[in-house]
């Protein structure tokens, strides 16, 4: 893969694994960070820790993940829980609707090819 391509996939990974990381959340109603590891890895999306956790924490600070510790009833160490709150539906909604837009945009420009959609030329 050139630098080029690794750069343009690095871009374009960045809103497409917070898309997917909150429909994972919101799927599931709550997980915690290293199922969230599991899950992605899971759907062919390698993530690692120090890319997943500081995503987590900054998502948590712009209001869209409420997280929760738990120790009751959980072998090991206790885990950190995060669900979505009121305002991660609504972003989670518009992301969604932005990302089937955009993929619209793109499948109307693939199936004109090289013509122009206004003349026909």
């Amino acid at each position: 893969m050139s630098d080029e391509i690794k750069k343009w996939s690095t871009q374009i990974k960045k809103g497409y694994l917070e898309l997917c990381i909150l429909s994972l959340i919101q799927q599931r109603q709550r997980v915690y960070g290293f199922h969230l590891l599991t899950l992605l890895s899971k759907h062919e999306i390698p993530v690692k820790e120090g890319t997943l956790y500081p995503l987590l924490s900054r998502m948590t600070k712009e209001g869209l993940l409420a997280p929760q510790w738990e120790t009751e009833g959980i072998k090991g160490h206790p885990r950190k829980f995060y669900r979505l709150t009121k305002a991660g539906e609504q972003s989670l909604e518009k992301m969604m609707a932005e990302f089937k837009n955009m993929n619209s945009i793109l499948e109307r420009i693939r199936s004109v090819g090289g013509k122009d959609a206004v003349t026909g030329a």
